[in-house]
């Protein structure tokens, strides 16, 4: 995978089901290990749903033999109401491969979710970011974000 991505080696698109082991592997870079059949069983959900959309970013023309091609990364947008802020846009996910970053590819899909959000009908895009991910804590404001809040996040699981 090339390091150097641009606007003219890459395109961005809706993802299908066909990418699920890509999305698994390009997770587990970002810390959460996942395996193909799981993703695609999430992916399924997601890509049925009008309030959420999975963009892929991939290197433009594709491997050589028709194999699909590494992805270069994802995004995950989804629309939520919230009862005391009202709709909004949520980027949900956002990882680009280790060997992809700092090409553009990032930008391209932050695009992308923005894109959607607006065609949605909605004001406002909201990311949170892990206190972990200081790389991108400096990639969001880049793009006109701004830092609203910080906050801790618990969780408790229920038993299933």
């Amino acid at each position: 995978m090339s390091t150097n991505a641009t606007p003219a080696t890459m395109r961005v698109r809706r993802a299908c089901e066909a990418d699920a082991p890509e999305l698994a592997r390009l997770s587990g870079q970002l810390g959460y290990p996942s395996d193909a059949a799981a993703m695609r069983a999430r992916l399924q959900k997601i890509i049925t749903s009008a309030d959420h959309a999975v963009f892929v970013a991939e290197p433009a023309g594709g491997p050589a033999g028709g194999a699909p091609p590494a992805l270069l990364g994802w995004v995950h947008v989804g629309r939520g109401i919230w009862l005391e802020s009202g709709e909004s846009a949520e980027i949900l996910g956002l990882v680009v491969g280790a060997a992809a970053r700092r090409g553009g590819v990032g930008r391209r899909l932050v695009a992308a979710a923005e894109q959607w959000s607006r065609a949605a009908g909605l004001a406002r895009i909201v990311v949170r970011s892990n206190a972990v991910r200081p790389e991108a804590h400096a990639f969001y404001p880049k793009l006109d974000y701004t830092l609203a809040k910080t906050q801790r996040v618990y969780l408790k699981p229920l038993g299933h």
